[in-house]
């Protein structure tokens, strides 16, 4: 009998069968995790003979930017071509009469090869660290006020995220900054927001990224406050461009655990000032 297939938007009532397609492929989440991820974005599902077999994220950031994340097919009907049948159908709801939008994904590199037939190609790399300590004993301190979360500094925290980013995440960021167990920004003496981080839970300890900072220090200090008392081990997602960031993380005790490459269709480069990026929010938001 022949296989049937159907690609179908996922709601709320699928959820369940979302999160056992992505733990099938080793990630775990916590249930922060779990809504950030789901319900921030457009979740898509194959079925195969009525089963949930592999699923795909979208999130969208208006007509500049698009990300691609949280691709997972079940192992037991992997090479089957259910991911690559799934990334074209999502793919293609970005293809209109205003015009293709760009979009973005963070992949590991050995399926760089897969993306690539899609139109993607590498824009960059990025770097995960982790440790169990981080080690503060002599950071050197910027001399700029620290703030948390504030209602005062929001507009100037998602100016800097899109100025740095390239588009607009602001409905992203709500939910992030909701979720998060830190929220931290880095203000001028007009009170003025000049960086921000933020620190969020994870099934395994702490993840630290966005962190938006205009120096390398800036952006120490930022990490240092989010993982300042943290039990458990601490996670970044660092874009390789950030080289002197990453030795000074490396000194501090991070390890790196893994590298992805950033890959991009439908423009040139990314959008934004990406110098001022020193952590992901995730990979799977860009």
């Amino acid at each position: 009998m022949a296989t049937e297939w159907v690609i179908a938007r996922l709601g709320e009532a699928e959820r369940a069968a979302w999160v056992s397609v992505v733990e099938s492929v080793g990630w775990r989440l916590d249930p922060a995790e779990i809504d950030l991820l789901f319900a921030a974005g457009g979740a898509w599902g194959a079925y195969v003979d009525g089963h949930l077999a592999g699923v795909a994220s979208v999130y969208r950031y208006g007509q500049r930017l698009a990300w691609l994340g949280n691709v997972a097919v079940l192992p037991d009907v992997q090479r089957r071509g259910i991911g690559s049948k799934l990334i074209d159908h999502v793919l293609r709801q970005f293809e209109g009469a205003a015009g293709a939008v760009p979009v973005g994904l963070v992949a590991r590199k050995e399926l760089a090869p897969l993306y690539a037939r899609f139109g993607f190609r590498p824009v960059g790399e990025v770097v995960r660290l982790g440790t169990n300590r981080v080690l503060v004993h002599h950071l050197p301190q910027e001399p700029l006020g620290v703030e948390g979360q504030g209602d005062a500094w929001l507009e100037d925290v998602r100016r800097l995220d899109e100025h740095a980013f390239g588009a607009d995440r602001s409905e992203l960021l709500q939910r992030v900054m909701r979720a998060a167990d830190k929220v931290i920004a880095v203000c001028d003496d007009a009170g003025k927001a000049q960086g921000m981080g933020v620190a969020l839970p994870s099934e395994t300890g702490m993840r630290v990224g966005p962190i938006l900072a205009q120096n390398d220090i800036m952006a120490l200090n930022l990490m240092h406050l989010l993982a300042e008392g943290v039990e458990g081990p601490v996670v970044m997602d660092v874009p390789a461009e950030r080289a002197s960031f990453l030795h000074r993380l490396r000194k501090l005790g991070f390890e790196d655990q893994s590298s992805s490459v950033i890959m991009l269709r439908g423009a040139p480069r990314l959008p934004g000032h990406r110098q001022y990026l020193y952590a992901l929010m995730r990979p799977a938001f860009g």
